[in-house]
């Protein structure tokens, strides 16, 4: 892990505005079109019903917009454009999805008190009428094509955190009553298909010294 030049800052810079441009329109036109299919379709077992809110998970949830930083450090600017790319295939397809399969969440409302109940306040301000665009997770599949791509790319116990942490953050997901199991498995499925479309090039490791 360096210090990034200019070509990496311009690749990273690139990388988050291609992301945004594509996110924001996708995810509340999905959503605008999807309200006209409700009650959407439960993709839920019966027993997630009961899974508790854990209020102190909303920090695992909300690490991922911390994790948009690592590709800047720890992967080169060819990486970063297919990084893009990957990102962009899952925002596409997803959004298509949302529209062609618009789902609803089980969970019923729950109030959150104390430290964290501001915070709650804020992401349903910010989260979509309904809670319609639940699967494939988006925030799952971000997570993934994240972590992963930097866990290859990563010193050891910098991987080793990247991979502990991919599965903190998908099940803080459920934790925080924003998705379902089968919204998770369909993000990171989403995930696996984006990174076998759009592979990342192999590491390059510089050849050894000779004396």
């Amino acid at each position: 892990m360096s210090w990034p030049d200019r070509d990496a800052w311009r690749a990273w810079l690139r990388f988050v505005a291609l992301f945004c441009l594509a996110f924001f329109p996708v995810y509340a036109g999905a959503a605008w079109l999807a309200l006209a299919a409700q009650p959407g379709h439960a993709l839920y077992f019966a027993f997630e019903r009961d899974i508790p809110l854990i209020p102190w998970m909303i920090w695992p949830y909300l690490s991922l917009f911390s994790l948009y930083l690592l590709p800047l450090f720890l992967l080169t600017p060819t990486q970063t454009v297919i990084l893009t790319c990957q990102s962009l295939l899952c925002v596409v397809v997803a959004g298509v999805v949302f529209v062609v399969l618009p789902v609803r969440t089980g969970f019923a409302p729950v109030q959150v008190e104390g430290l964290h109940a501001p915070v709650f306040v804020l992401l349903r301000l910010v989260d979509v009428p309904l809670n319609t665009n639940l699967a494939p997770s988006l925030h799952v599949a971000g997570a993934a094509l994240l972590l992963l791509a930097c866990a290859s790319r990563a010193p050891r116990w910098l991987a080793l955190a990247c991979l502990v942490w991919l599965p903190v953050i998908s099940a803080s997901t459920v934790l925080v009553h924003q998705h379902h199991i089968l919204d998770v498995a369909s993000g990171f499925a989403l995930a696996l298909l984006a990174r076998r479309v759009f592979p990342l090039p192999p590491q390059v490791t510089p050849p050894a010294a000779t004396a």
